[in-house]
């Protein structure tokens, strides 16, 4: 059996806000009678898909935190970024030359990296690419339609474009009990497997 890969701390943290996702449904179905659900039960299941593709969100933002500046991997995505930080932060370049050591060094440049993040969203297909370029992480689709058994961006498309009604258009989608559920079962391996090849690619180094 190969070694088990151990996880990223953005991993646990995920693991951490998923549960929180998996807790909305475990109130739904306390005390659950039969019938049509409660408006305020129909917000429990909406809450959940919610939390699930924000935790998602989350992690890849945390990945990318936690890898970049302790590997700097070759990426355009990372060139890209690394121009823009330049340019809303011209005195970065001279702050980390006049730190004095590399701890020091790597949390100056984790903070200018945390804050270009901080207006940057990763919801969805494309932007899930976005993100593991970021970390020059080889994962494709067809990886991920493998870990999860689905077309994992086309089910990931759906359900975000269910969060996006709710959150930002005040819509109220009809989200069965069986489709939070999926949620959670398609987003955990996604993260999953991305977190396990990126273990791999940078546990050596």
């Amino acid at each position: 059996m190969p070694p088990r890969v151990q996880k990223t701390e953005a991993f646990r943290v995920f693991e951490a806000n998923l549960e929180r996702s998996r807790a909305f449904l475990r109130i739904f179905d306390k005390d659950r009678s039969v019938g049509q659900p409660s408006n305020d039960e129909k917000e429990l299941l909406r809450g959940s898909l919610v939390f699930a593709v924000g935790a998602l969100d989350a992690y890849l933002s945390d990945l990318i935190l936690e890898i970049v500046p302790k590997h700097a991997p070759s990426s355009s995505n990372l060139t890209d970024a690394l121009k823009a930080i330049a340019k809303s932060d011209p005195g970065l370049s001279l702050r980390v030359a006049l730190v004095k050591n590399d701890d020091d060094r790597e949390a100056e440049f984790r903070a200018a990296l945390d804050e270009f993040l901080a207006a940057k969203s990763f919801q969805g297909p494309a932007k899930v690419m976005t993100a593991v370029e970021y970390v020059a992480c080889p994962v494709t689709w067809a990886d991920l339609d493998a870990a999860t058994g689905v077309s994992a961006a086309k089910e990931l498309q759906r359900i975000t474009n269910d969060r996006h009604d709710i959150v930002h258009r005040g819509q109220k989608p009809y989200v069965r009990r069986r489709l939070a559920e999926q949620t959670i079962e398609l987003i955990s391996p996604i993260a999953a497997h991305i977190d396990a090849e990126v273990g791999r690619l940078y546990e050596a180094a």
